[in-house]
Order: C-alpha cells, then structure tokens, then sequence
C-alpha cells in the first residue's frame, strides 16, 4: 500500500559545463556547484530534434574532495534530488530557482569509472 509520501529522486547522465566552483554561505554547509548539461534526441514532426537542458548540480564540499577531480567537460553520471528554492530579487519580484542535489556521482569519461559521491 502506498502512502501519501512521494519521491523525489533524479538520474542523469551529462557533461560538466563550467568548472566546478566552492561555494559558502554563512550557517550553511560549503558546496562544490557546477552546471552539468544533458542531451537527448526527441521526435518532433517525424524528425529526431536535439535537446538541451542545463541543470545547476550541487554537491555537499564535505562528501568528498571532488574540487580536484571533477572537470569541466567531463562525463559524469548523478543520482540525486531536485530542490527549488523561492527567493525575492532586487525589484521585489518573487523568483525560484532549481538545483539538483547530488548524492552519488560517478566519471564516467575517459573510461574512467571512479565514485565520488554515495550518500
């Protein structure tokens, strides 16, 4: 029997965009951040059509040493969760952003097969 309690679970399989970056805020753990691109092959009209969707990927900087491993342009395979968060900009105009909270990472490139993250 199910319960009222969903899922939040996502997988992907990208290229790193930009090289990895700390970031800090007070009262709040370090976080390694890079944004990861995906690519898929859709129909569209009876044509296959690129599609491209650039995800800002998040990882805990304590889970692992990642800033000296992960590149830009690698190959990586994520296991984690989306988390959206709700902010009010400059202007006062209410805006949200989505991140994907990485809990396992794995390189997937250069043949190489090396787990960074497992929660």
């Amino acid at each position: 029997m199910l319960s009222n309690s969903g899922i939040n679970k996502v997988f992907l399989v990208g290229h790193i965009g930009k090289e990895p970056y700390l970031h800090s805020v007070a009262n709040e753990p370090d976080m390694l951040c890079f944004p990861m691109v995906t690519t898929e092959f859709i129909k569209k009209n009876g044509a296959s059509v690129e599609h491209i969707e650039w995800h800002q990927v998040k990882i805990p900087h304590n889970y692992v040493d990642a800033d000296n491993v992960l590149k830009k342009g690698q190959l990586v395979y994520i296991q984690g969760k989306i988390q959206t968060l709700q902010f009010t900009d400059e202007q006062h105009i209410k805006r949200y952003k989505t991140e994907i909270m990485a809990q396992y990472i794995q390189i997937l490139s250069n043949n190489i097969e090396q787990t960074l993250v497992q929660d």
